[in-house]
């Protein structure tokens, strides 16, 4: 028996050493090419993992925020600059009580958890934003939020944008309100002076959705622009991983080179 635990033993250091080794040649290769400076991620399909797993929707999203803790580790690694996430939209407060005081508790430990020692925020030195209709939250949220962002306001390495009670449209609305009042002519009304005034100013090189849905659901319509392709995966939030992601940036370099040739 100590014999058989010996051998499985160096059979599971020797898997672990492969599979290291094979996570870093994937991602060296992945760097060999672009890499898209602005990522905007919908996360969809937390409650259809649940359904399909035969656990709680609490379990469905807390495998979500697993997920989500890897994938932004391997994109900031991988050398993504900006990385925006539809955490909460203004539609899911529509969603019943208990739901929605579930995603907010998640949210809340999350943010607090999110910043600390040997997390990916000090690995990349990323500072946190949370945009969005904060005023609509309970405070408990809020002083999470205001927490975790004064904690990484000075990091300088990475962005990573939290939509709260955000939808594009509110956005796009709340940019034209503060146009018009800090200009005071509709003259001074543009494109730039409207994108000053936007949630997130810089613009979308890539937006992923999963869970198969083929719709923006109202995220981020400013930021996108007509070369902004919209990945779709069929996978749901809980089970994107490495590979969908590195398929995902196979693509856009494939596209974004034929771009550059056609220029």
């Amino acid at each position: 028996m100590a014999d058989l635990m010996t051998v499985a033993h160096i059979l599971y250091r020797l898997l672990s050493s492969v599979l290291l080794y094979i996570n870093d040649f994937i991602l060296d290769t992945f760097q060999q090419g672009p890499i898209p400076n602005h990522v905007a991620f919908i996360m969809d399909g937390n409650r259809r993992y649940a359904k399909e797993n035969q656990v709680t929707v609490a379990e469905g999203h807390s495998a979500g925020a697993s997920t989500l803790k890897q994938n932004l580790n391997e994109c900031f690694t991988l050398g993504i600059k900006v990385i925006s996430l539809y955490a909460f939209s203004l539609e899911n407060f529509k969603r019943p009580k208990e739901q929605v005081d579930t995603l907010m508790r998640l949210l809340e430990s999350s943010l607090l958890q999110i910043h600390g020692p040997n997390t990916f925020v000090e690995k990349h030195d990323v500072q946190i934003r949370v945009v969005g209709r904060l005023e609509m939250l309970d405070e408990y949220v809020l002083n999470a939020i205001a927490r975790t962002m004064d904690a990484t306001k000075d990091n300088k390495g990475r962005i990573l944008n939290i939509c709260i009670a955000y939808t594009a449209r509110d956005e796009i609305a709340s940019a034209i309100r503060e146009t018009v009042s800090g200009c005071g002519s509709s003259a001074k009304i543009t494109e730039s002076s409207l994108t000053d005034n936007m949630f997130m100013e810089v613009p979308v090189d890539l937006m992923i959705r999963t869970s198969g849905v083929y719709r923006l659901s109202d995220f981020m319509l400013w930021q996108c622009h007509q070369h902004t392709p919209i990945e779709v995966v069929e996978r749901n939030w809980p089970d994107f991983g490495r590979w969908d992601m590195g398929i995902i940036l196979l693509r856009w370099q494939r596209r974004r080179n034929r771009v550059l040739v056609g220029l």
